[in-house]
């Protein structure tokens, strides 16, 4: 647990120096808007109650002092307001917006193959510490199975629905099919479809994307997994210049079916960085590229570092192949991973769903909170 070891007031805000070495100074404007008593801020909504704009200028502390060991920090403000703080949520502050804390593990196939992440389905749907585990080997890895799952569908929407609900699309929420060309897309053939992400298309891709064979009477139709994270890492360290016009080019997605009055179109970076220049989201879709042109010598940059990616993608070494079968549900991140599958003869019934970025981070958050509130 976190714990502050100095607190100093100065003019321009409280200097803190936490038990891990880090310092911050955090002004004191700021520590009187985010008060977090029961009249700043609502004890069950937990929505901000002061009027923020109202806060004098110049504001500042008349005392401070540290308690529970460090744990921590009391200040009083010249009206006689009082501010408690624990240094747990001062330290979380600091991480941008939103970041879980489990540490993210690129891997390629050999990697993943000696470390594969997977569960039971019977322990996941019984046990909410498999379901913590469960979330945090797709944050760490990307992806994890489900195994043991029955081939049926109310199996598979409970694996997804034991996460949060499931998102609805234009192939509406849970989907369940053949190659039947029910949807103008490619997954609704037997073609080979090559490495992708899901969405581009779309202002807010799918965050996570679950897949569950339910039959398989076929020969070929290899599922591909390929972290896109690591393709960044190799290209921002062997290409910088070529990484960086990925992060810069936004590239338009689009999915036509006029016949259904559909036409929809996004455009975002292939990687998109957050503020602090961490990569947060991988879109790639040469299926659904739509056209754009940019100036002549910019273009061709482009389209070399475009051709990079792909040829990393498409790398046997950076790419885990396994044939789905029936019992093995597959739940990844699709803005983080890269899927395939190949070309196939016969009968295969694939079922799946999606599931929201900040729903699934949200299930994960919670897990935490309710374990850290049961050890305290």
């Amino acid at each position: 647990m976190t714990h502050l070891t100095h607190a100093a007031a100065t003019r321009d805000g409280i200097d803190l120096a936490f038990g891990d070495g880090r310092t911050h100074l955090f002004t004191h404007a700021w520590l009187r808007d985010h008060c977090t008593c029961a009249t700043c801020r609502h004890p069950e909504t937990q929505q901000r109650l002061l009027d923020t704009f109202a806060l004098p200028k110049g504001i500042s502390v008349s005392a401070l002092e540290l308690g529970a060991g460090g744990k921590r920090l009391r200040l009083t403000w010249p009206d006689g307001h009082a501010s408690e703080f624990a240094a747990d949520e001062l330290a979380e502050s600091l991480k941008p917006v939103g970041l879980l804390t489990s540490e993210v593990e690129t891997w390629n196939d050999s990697e993943i193959s000696a470390d594969f992440p997977q569960v039971s389905y019977d322990a996941l749907m019984a046990d909410d510490a498999v379901l913590e585990t469960y979330l945090e080997k797709i944050e760490r890895h990307g992806f994890c199975f489900v195994e043991g799952t029955p081939a049926t569908p109310d199996a598979t929407k409970a694996v997804a629905t034991r996460v949060t609900y499931i998102r609805k699309t234009i192939f509406g929420s849970y989907w369940d099919f053949t190659a039947n060309m029910e949807h103008k897309d490619t997954a609704y053939t037997s073609m080979a479809i090559g490495p992708h992400t899901d969405g581009t298309y779309s202002f807010d891709a799918p965050g996570y994307q679950m897949f569950h064979c339910l039959a398989a009477d076929c020969t070929g139709g290899e599922n591909v997994f390929i972290d896109a994270f690591r393709i960044a890492e190799i290209m921002k360290r062997d290409t910088p210049h070529l990484y960086r016009i990925l992060t810069e080019v936004e590239v338009p997605g689009q999915y036509i079916d006029h016949e259904k009055g559909i036409h929809l179109m996004a455009r975002r970076p292939l990687l998109r960085e957050d503020s602090t220049g961490r990569l947060v989201q991988v879109s790639f879709n040469n299926h659904d590229r739509a056209p754009f042109a940019l100036e002549p010598t910019r273009m061709a940059l482009f389209q070399e570092a475009y051709a990079m990616f792909a040829t990393l993608a498409n790398d046997r070494s950076l790419q885990y192949r396994r044939r789905l079968l029936p019992g093995s549900v597959v739940l990844f991140d699709n803005w983080r991973l890269l899927h395939a599958r190949d070309a196939y003869t016969g009968y295969r019934r694939l079922a799946g769903a999606y599931l929201n970025k900040e729903d699934v981070e949200s299930r994960l958050r919670v897990l935490r909170l309710k374990k850290a509130q049961q050890a305290a």
